[in-house]
């Protein structure tokens, strides 16, 4: 574990329930969670044994950083359109150099979102794993769109965008940078999948995240914004196919974090710009991430071919997410320049 000295923060109140029992197959059909704890029993629940719901998230979470506050905190950024916290997780806190890895902006995204808590998991259960992981000061937003992924566990599976109106935003197209070009119809359409909504920032988790990076912007070595499906990782610009300053660089970060999955699970993941491997978009976090000047900014699709998991696999996508940050970071930090 992360030795952090003692700090102080306000948590919430551990609301002790008598068990984990997450039951929405109809929604899921692959939610396996069945556990009675106290919080002297959280160290033996394993939260990876299947998805867990925004509420059991945070119920693991607060019990966890309860028992560890020297280890684990968290901070509140700001609450839904619904009123659900957007929660950041701190891991060894005393450190300047930081990574930031976000999960969850587009809500059918479970793998994303189990992958940030496979990481906080890890890096609390097992530190001494990751001894390179020891010089960062980690902040990880599980579920950044909790309207939008509580959504998909009563209501509708494949759900993307927030709930704010019934047809909700595409979070990943609403960040301040470039929102207002035009790279796709649907991004102007309210009915469509990707809207971008009707200005940059307009939504609470988007902003909320926006701010988390402008806080950090100098001390951040790499922001990760983690997704599902297709086995891709994807460097700045995503707004156009017109390369950004030193993308030479940031390919090689990017080629480093895929090189970290090969020898992680001996997957191999593409590597490329938006515009590259998939489709343009604007106003997405990865660009207003760049705009900032933090030093490296990626977007990792995790696993192949679906949104769904068995839940047999879902520490894999975890372990190649981790392995892949960790590469990442390291390099970044290793006296590589941008410049």
């Amino acid at each position: 574990m992360f030795g952090l000295g003692v700090l102080m923060l306000a948590l919430a109140t551990v609301h002790c329930i008598p068990n984990f029992t997450f039951d929405s197959d109809a929604a899921a059909g692959n939610l396996e969670l069945d556990f009675t704890y106290d919080e002297n029993a959280i160290d033996d629940y394993y939260p990876l044994d299947g998805f867990l719901s925004f509420d059991r998230a945070n119920e693991w979470l607060t019990i966890l950083i309860n028992k560890y506050p020297s280890n684990i905190t968290t901070k509140p950024l700001d609450r839904s359109h619904e009123g659900r916290s957007i929660r950041a997780v701190y891991i060894n806190r005393q450190q300047e150099k930081k990574i930031i890895v976000v999960a969850n902006l587009h809500a059918r995204e479970w793998a994303a979102t189990s992958s940030a808590i496979y990481i906080i998991h890890e890096l609390i259960y097992h530190a001494n794993k990751y001894p390179e992981a020891f010089q960062f000061q980690w902040i990880v937003v599980p579920i950044a769109n909790p309207d939008g992924y509580e959504y998909t566990t009563t209501t509708d599976r494949l759900w993307r965008k927030n709930r704010n109106s019934p047809l909700g935003i595409d979070l990943n197209r609403n960040f301040g940078y470039k929102w207002e070009v035009e790279v796709n119809p649907d991004d102007k359409n309210p009915e469509g999948d990707t809207y971008r909504g009707p200005s940059a920032f307009s939504e609470q988790e988007s902003k909320a995240i926006g701010n988390l990076l402008k806080e950090h912007a100098q001390t951040t070595m790499l922001y990760v914004d983690l997704h599902t499906f297709g086995e891709t990782i994807l460097y700045p610009w995503s707004f156009t196919d017109e390369a950004a300053p030193n993308a030479a660089w940031s390919r090689s970060v990017a080629e480093e974090g895929a090189r970290g999955i090969l020898l992680r699970s001996g997957k191999t993941y593409q590597v490329g710009a938006p515009a590259e491997r998939s489709f343009k978009e604007s106003g997405s976090s990865i660009d207003y991430c760049f705009s900032l000047n933090i030093k490296a900014c990626i977007a990792v699709e995790l696993t192949a071919g679906s949104y769904e998991l068995q839940n047999s696999t879902i520490p894999l996508a975890g372990q190649e997410a981790l392995a892949a940050v960790l590469a990442m970071a390291v390099y970044a930090n290793a006296g590589n320049s941008p410049l």
